[in-house]
């Protein structure tokens, strides 16, 4: 499995290729603050990433530190085109 992000409040990690990715879809990566690009963990998923939270919990609280965006090597050039497309058809203007 190959970590194409690593997000977390404040500061947020993003493998190269999706990060070049999204800043050129001019999608806004602050939708959440402190959360870059987070609004679209759903759009990875449909793409064929694997999302991985890493939670505990306080009391009856839980507590997100950091969630790990994750894909099959294989995967990659498919997920990537399929990212591409979902994002233009959502946040086009057309």
């Amino acid at each position: 499995m190959k970590t194409l992000a690593s997000i977390t409040q404040g500061h947020s990690d993003y493998d190269d290729r999706l990060r070049t990715l999204l800043d050129g879809l001019g999608i806004d990566p602050h939708e959440f603050i402190g959360l870059d690009y987070f609004g679209l963990v759903p759009f990875f998923v449909l793409a064929g990433a694997t999302v991985r939270p890493d939670a505990h919990s306080h009391g009856l609280d839980v507590h997100v530190s950091t969630v790990e965006v994750e894909l099959s090597e294989e995967l990659e050039d498919a997920f990537f085109a399929t990212l591409a497309e979902l994002l233009e058809d959502a946040y086009s203007d057309d």
